[in-house]
């Protein structure tokens, strides 16, 4: 796993470099800053963002969330800065994992690990209420379609097996049908 890690910290960054590399992670070290972040995060394609930073700066925040709009990736924010705005920019960032006063080599993987579940969690999270608002939006047309054909004179039941039919006949789904049909109204 590739892990870009942006620090402005007093902590021992070789300890933490360290403690990745011989997790396995492959690590790439740079200061932190929001200027340059976008392009390092484009050069490097990481699996992972570790910011070590003694103050979680709005700006880097800004950025991260800017970063990840088209490759969402799991952050992980290690940060003295406890301060509430600060946290709630980090989660409008989408950052899985926001560790006030907890850099520490030894508890760097374990934070890595949840952090990553966490991310899993939320992607499948997101992807389940996608489903679902696509679920919804083709029974929203379904039923449009079928109250223009009601209003042309026809049952619900006889409204639906017209669209169901129609579907079969041009192999396509039945809220297809119902787009066409709502399209050519």
């Amino acid at each position: 796993m590739r892990v870009l890690l942006l620090h402005n910290t007093q902590h021992d960054l070789p300890a933490v470099e360290s403690m990745l590399a011989s997790s396995g992670y492959t690590v790439r070290s740079v200061p932190v800053n929001a200027l340059t972040l976008q392009a390092e995060v484009d050069h490097w394609n990481p699996d992972l963002i570790l910011i070590a930073s003694d103050d979680a700066a709005r700006d880097v925040m800004e950025q991260v969330c800017v970063v990840s709009q088209f490759r969402e990736r799991p952050i992980v924010v290690f940060t003295e800065d406890d301060d509430p705005v600060a946290m709630r920019s980090a989660m409008q960032a989408r950052v899985s994992a926001y560790v006030v006063a907890g850099l520490s080599p030894k508890r760097l993987r374990t934070v890595i690990d949840v952090a990553l579940e966490r991310f899993r969690h939320d992607q499948d999270q997101y992807a389940q209420l996608l489903d679902a608002r696509r679920q919804a939006n083709r029974e929203r047309v379904i039923a449009q379609a079928k109250a223009l054909l009601r209003r042309q004179g026809l049952s619900e039941s006889d409204a639906y097996a017209q669209l169901r039919s129609q579907a079969m006949r041009d192999r396509c789904t039945i809220s297809e049908i119902a787009e066409r049909l709502l399209a050519g109204a």
